[in-house]
């Protein structure tokens, strides 16, 4: 009677709420997307800007002092304007974390849907413990199992910070280490970066710390662009289509991972694709190993 209760009853309660975490997980994705497709309508007004005559002037009045002293002024300049029209480290991570916060919501309203379900269907029957218990031990099960889950595969610490937060619903420190991985790439990238004549910057960024490498290495390389060109109209062009190329990389790199060991001291990154998948991968196994040995009393 407990097999066949599991496998008319159980089981596809399991799979509804399993379904449900990867249509969740496909949001988060298409959230971060849409993000990113909002950087991309201010590169625009941004090229305009900074290769706009006050913008020149401004660049060419700051060159003398950083040739000189070996300062970064001119990536500060420019790091301004493309944080006023395109974006800033600190909205990039913001924007993850606002997404995986919501997908965190989103399971826990599907784990809720579940139990609901598992509960109305054992109505009556000898199972006091599953009866009796509530959401909150239910989610410290599936945390635990989680937990448990992440330490036998020892895979990428990255991916399984991820994972153990969206399953506890709790998070924030996620989101920094996905965008730190991301300026790995993209520093390796474009750090040492030729613009025409002009080796540019160096990825050494313009704001303290690491989510200012990011943005400093793209402040270079515009300006580069802006000291290599300095008419007007192709300068705008060349701005253009290298700060797309740079959103489409950071984009990549979020969504699909960071494959290259590009730094000893950062693990590689997988991806929000991948991680959310095994996310969804993991939940379902944790509900169904807890909810067959509640029912079943024996381990998957």
């Amino acid at each position: 009677m407990r097999q066949e209760l599991f496998d008319d009853q159980v089981v596809p309660a399991i799979r509804e709420a399993d379904l449900a975490n990867r249509a969740a997980a496909e949001r988060c994705l298409t959230r971060i997307q849409e993000s990113f497709q909002r950087y991309q309508q201010g590169v625009k007004p941004f090229a305009e800007d900074v290769t706009g005559l006050g913008s020149k002037w401004g660049v060419l009045r700051r060159m003398p002092g950083d040739w000189a002293f070996g300062s970064n002024s001119v990536e500060v300049f420019i790091s301004g304007k493309l944080e006023k029209h395109v974006f800033s480290a600190q909205e990039i991570q913001q924007d993850i974390a606002a997404s995986l916060s919501l997908f965190r919501k989103d399971i826990d309203v599907n784990r809720h849907v579940m139990l609901r379900q598992v509960k109305a269907a054992t109505m009556g029957l000898p199972f006091p413990e599953l009866q009796n218990v509530d959401i909150d031990t239910f989610s410290r099960q599936v945390i635990r199992k989680v937990r448990e889950f992440s330490t036998e595969t020892a895979t990428n610490g990255v991916a399984n910070l991820v994972i153990v937060e969206m399953a506890s619903s709790v998070g924030g420190y996620a989101a920094e280490r996905i965008f730190m991985a991301i300026l790995v790439r993209i520093s390796a990238t474009a750090g040492g970066a030729t613009v025409g004549s002009t080796v540019v910057g160096g990825g050494t960024g313009t704001v303290v710390g690491p989510l200012g490498t990011g943005i400093g290495v793209i402040a270079g390389l515009v300006a580069g662009l802006i000291i290599d060109h300095v008419l007007g109209e192709y300068a705008r062009s060349n701005v253009s289509e290298q700060l797309l190329k740079l959103i489409d990389q950071i984009e990549d790199a979020a969504i699909n991972g960071v494959p290259e060991r590009t730094d000893p001291t950062m693990d590689a990154y997988p991806g929000l694709k991948r991680v959310l998948q095994r996310t969804c991968d993991e939940l379902n196994r944790a509900n169904l190993e807890i909810l067959k040995l509640s029912i079943l009393e024996v381990k998957t």
